[in-house]
């Protein structure tokens, strides 16, 4: 077989180094790296099996190791098990929301020691100095999983990662895990596929401006269950369902709220809001319901911007 390797576009290459990173990807997913071109995927997939790059399967695909090498990528093919195929597919789908984040797949970080070999997490997401591991979870959990989650989380901060994002695809997921892991200082527990827009969308210029709008002069706060504070009550974003604030804000209507009289608002988006009222229903609190539509919201100028988030850096929340 010949070993001139003239024929790799840099798509195609781009499209071994994912290979290379995930194990497994459908035929379809070939579209993210040919930017959605019809059918050119389907052609360059058919000329990288007939030059050994690359095998086809049932509908997916794998890296070889002569594709990996002729890429430039560095290590050998992972070996994934056939039934592990959906749920290797199933990241890669959920990571194609975060393209504008840095993306570090689970063999990456086995690979550099970051997490051990049989560590569940999918990968972990970076912007700026924000990281988050990112786990994704199709079926509900045993009891003993749950342990072994919450215990490899822990230990997820001594390699300096403190925020981990739980996609999960069971409706009662949420009363199997429970409350956040130790040491995390966010636990974003969010149903797949309508938390990922939940998630970015806090990350946006639109949200910031809805924030602006709906509270002229806020200012952020520290207290461990709100993030800003507005003509004397404190406001909290559910946007991320963050277990960690969400236990601290219960904390603090329970035991709190009464001595200091301050009233708590609640920020959320549509699909969360009658969870967050069963919640909060019997404490004294405002929801208010982000409905996201860019039409509705009058953009801040940039001295509206820079007077409201001179401390806050990129993330209206993260501070």
């Amino acid at each position: 077989m010949e070993n001139n390797f003239d024929f790799l576009t840099d798509r195609d290459k781009k499209l071994l180094h994912l290979l290379g990173k995930c194990g497994v990807l459908r035929t379809d997913q070939a579209k993210l790296i040919y930017d959605g071109v019809r059918k050119y995927h389907l052609r360059r997939i058919e000329k990288l099996a007939s030059k050994g790059m690359i095998v086809r399967e049932y509908g997916y695909i794998r890296p070889t190791s002569r594709g990996l090498q002729a890429a430039g990528f560095e290590g050998r093919p992972i070996r994934v098990k056939k039934h592990q195929y959906k749920d290797r597919v199933l990241a890669v789908d959920v990571l194609s929301n975060f393209q504008d984040w840095e993306i570090e797949y689970a063999i990456e970080l086995k690979r550099r020691g970051v997490v051990e070999r049989r560590s569940q997490i999918s990968a972990v997401i970076s912007k700026g100095s924000l990281q988050y591991g990112v786990y994704i979870q199709t079926h509900t959990p045993r009891p003993s999983t749950v342990c072994f989650l919450r215990s490899e989380m822990r230990e997820l901060h001594m390699a300096g990662i403190e925020r981990v994002i739980i996609f999960y695809l069971t409706s009662d997921y949420t009363e199997v895990f429970g409350k956040a892991p130790d040491y995390i200082k966010e636990c974003c527990l969010l149903p797949y596929p309508a938390g990922v827009n939940s998630f970015k969308r806090i990350f946006t210029q639109d949200f910031r401006a809805f924030i602006n709008q709906r509270f002229p002069g806020l200012k952020p706060c520290r207290r461990p269950f709100a993030h800003f504070q507005w003509q004397g009550k404190y406001i909290t974003v559910m946007h991320n369902n963050d277990l960690v604030k969400r236990q601290a804000l219960i904390d603090y209507l329970t035991y709190a709220q009464k001595r200091e009289s301050r009233p708590c608002i609640i920020v959320c988006a549509p699909s969360q809001a009658q969870e967050i009222s069963n919640l909060f229903q019997e404490y004294e609190m405002e929801l208010i319901i982000d409905e996201g539509t860019d039409t509705e919201i009058q953009k801040p100028s940039a001295t509206q911007k820079e007077n409201n988030f001179r401390s806050l850096a990129h993330y209206p929340i993260h501070f």
